[in-house]
């Protein structure tokens, strides 16, 4: 298997209005209040999270993953406040499958395409020969968004059940060209 790790990904990514780095302890709060909104549980694939506990582990949980060198996932900063949040969904030999929310106030913004942008890059000069990603056919703003990024269609489709329903994922790719 294919190990980011080795490929030293960076600490931390910048464009002009964005930081994509770890998740901070003290991110929790804000954090927590965009996994919780329905909107963002609408289309990523997220628990429900019922208890304090839950709360508390389920952040713990995400922040730690961010701090794993070996695995690309990054909290998304603009000005110094998570907005939201970018992760490595597989990785297999050479092409890896990313995942990404934002929060819904941010919306329309530019700032998912942004991020992901960065990511694409990153991952290019790591190594990383295709990048991936998926959105629920009920959701044509995130393919928008994959679009925006330079990701065209392709013909893999999934269907996942999540929240007693099933979804069709449609996804996207990008290759490196060098």
């Amino acid at each position: 298997m294919y190990n980011v790790c080795m490929l030293e990904r960076k600490e931390q990514l910048s464009t002009d209005r964005l930081t994509l780095k770890s998740i901070l302890e003290n991110d929790k709060k804000d954090l927590l209040k965009i996994v919780e909104n329905p909107l963002v549980k609408k289309s990523y694939m997220l628990p429900d999270l019922s208890s304090e506990e839950e709360r508390e582990n389920f952040f713990q949980r995400i922040r730690n993953s961010t701090l794993n060198k070996e695995r690309f996932v990054y909290g998304i900063y603009s000005q110094n406040k998570i907005i939201g949040y970018i992760n490595q969904v597989s990785l297999e030999n050479e092409v890896i499958e990313l995942g990404y929310f934002i929060d819904p106030i941010e919306w329309n913004k530019g700032y998912a395409t942004e991020a992901l942008k960065v990511s694409i890059d990153e991952l290019f000069r790591i190594g990383i020969k295709v990048v991936q990603a998926a959105h629920f056919e009920n959701n044509p703003a995130s393919g928008r968004v994959m679009q925006k990024a330079g990701m065209h269609s392709i013909e893999k489709v999934e269907i996942v059940t999540y929240r007693n329903a099933e979804h069709r994922c449609l996804y996207y790719e990008i290759d490196n060209k060098k």
